[in-house]
């Protein structure tokens, strides 16, 4: 599997005692776990390709079946494992959708044209995902990090090939 990995899930432990193991997923898309689908899984800087035999989704696991994984114990060789995906073998996702990796990194800029800084991660919230952006150079307020919340009325545009993304902040977020 050449080319660049993607994280989309991790191994959290075993599920059963047949070789099925539980897995956070860091997708939205469960097709990216469909039989059939090859995995890559590292632990430790070791890394082994798996073919996924069967998946369901339990709670906010999914609860996947390897082919060649049969027992508790193969499935506890596993845990803590990160399973990748090569890129060009991401799931598309609808248009208005986006990955975490496409998304960390991009600037941001509000409505009016000012720079506020850099997206370092994207927290998983209870009713939708908050981006935290590391203020760029100017902190008029002292902050370093203001938290975003990814709805549609803040976020307006996402400009992937800019690296952009365009906000409207209402008031306090800054």
């Amino acid at each position: 599997m050449p080319g660049d990995f993607i994280a989309v899930g991790r191994i959290t432990t075993f599920q059963g005692n047949r070789g099925e193991v539980r897995v956070l997923p860091f997708t939205d898309s469960p097709e990216q776990f469909s039989p059939g689908s090859r995995l890559r899984a590292t632990k430790k800087g070791v890394a082994k390709v798996l073919e996924v035999e069967s998946a369901r989704r339990h709670k906010k696991f999914i609860i996947v079946k390897f082919v060649g994984i049969q027992c508790i114990d193969d499935a506890k060789l596993l845990r803590g494992a990160l399973l990748e995906v090569a890129e060009s073998e991401l799931i598309m996702l609808p248009e208005g959708e986006y990955y975490v990796f496409q998304i960390e990194g991009l600037k941001v800029v509000t409505a009016e044209g000012r720079y506020l800084g850099k997206i370092v991660r994207v927290i998983n919230g209870v009713a939708h995902d908050i981006y935290e952006v590391a203020r760029g150079q100017c902190k008029p307020c002292g902050q370093e990090k203001i938290l975003i919340p990814a709805v549609r009325e803040i976020v307006k545009n996402i400009d992937l090939e800019l690296g952009t993304m365009i906000v409207d902040l209402i008031p306090g977020l800054e």
